[in-house]
This record gives structure tokens, C-alpha cells and sequence, in this order.
């Protein structure tokens, strides 16, 4: 992982992946263009569709800016950042704990 200017929060943000959806991505490269740190270039595989994915050559030029994202009008692409992973890990803890409560109920409620 490594550490970027792009803050949230006062803390540094840790880009660790960008990924890009073949199944969605139509080709247009307006990722490519959007990105000001060169992070994104024409890839030379092509997806179901025939058109050349865009790839990742760059990742730790990456400043989780997110210009490729938002540029993305097929919603293809996704910059994942520390914080990212921290949240998803935050809500699959959330769910288990409700996962556990709610085998707790059923249990107290099928002894009666």
C-alpha cells in the first residue's frame, strides 16, 4: 500500500486498487483523458464487447482524486482506497453481529 496526497479527513489516503468492470467498460477512454497523473492507458486486450479495456500502469502515480471514476459514464471503473476496505470491513463486522443476534432470538424464542 502506499501513502498519497489525497486527504479524507486529515488522514492520507492509501490507493490499493483500481478496478476496472469488463463486463460494463464500453471503450470510450474518458478515464484515460480524466486522470492528470497518467495512472490509466489504452489496454491492448479486448472485452466481450471487441473494445480495448483501458489498464492500470501506474498505481502509485495514483491521488485517489478519483477523476477516472467520476468521469466514467458507465460506472466501470472503482478506486479503492484504505478507507474503502476499512468501511467494508466496518459493515461485514455490523453483520455478523446482527447475523449472530437474530440466531440468539431464534434460539431464547424455540426453547419456549
Amino acid at each position: 500500500m502506499l501513502e498519497f496526497d489525497q486527504k479524507s479527513g486529515g488522514e492520507s489516503l492509501k490507493v490499493i486498487e483500481i478496478r476496472i468492470s469488463q463486463d460494463l467498460c464500453k471503450g470510450c477512454l474518458l478515464c484515460v483523458w480524466a486522470c492528470p497523473y497518467g495512472v490509466l492507458e489504452a489496454g491492448k486486450e479486448r472485452n466481450y464487447r471487441g473494445v480495448e479495456v483501458p489498464i492500470v500502469t501506474k498505481l502509485e502515480e495514483c491521488r485517489a482524486c478519483r477523476l477516472c471514476e467520476y468521469r466514467c459514464p458507465d460506472f466501470a471503473i472503482q478506486v479503492i482506497t484504505d478507507k474503502d476496505v476499512e468501511k467494508l470491513r466496518e459493515a461485514e463486522q455490523m453483520e455478523l453481529r446482527w447475523q449472530r443476534r437474530v440466531e440468539l432470538a431464534e434460539e431464547v424464542g424455540g426453547s419456549e
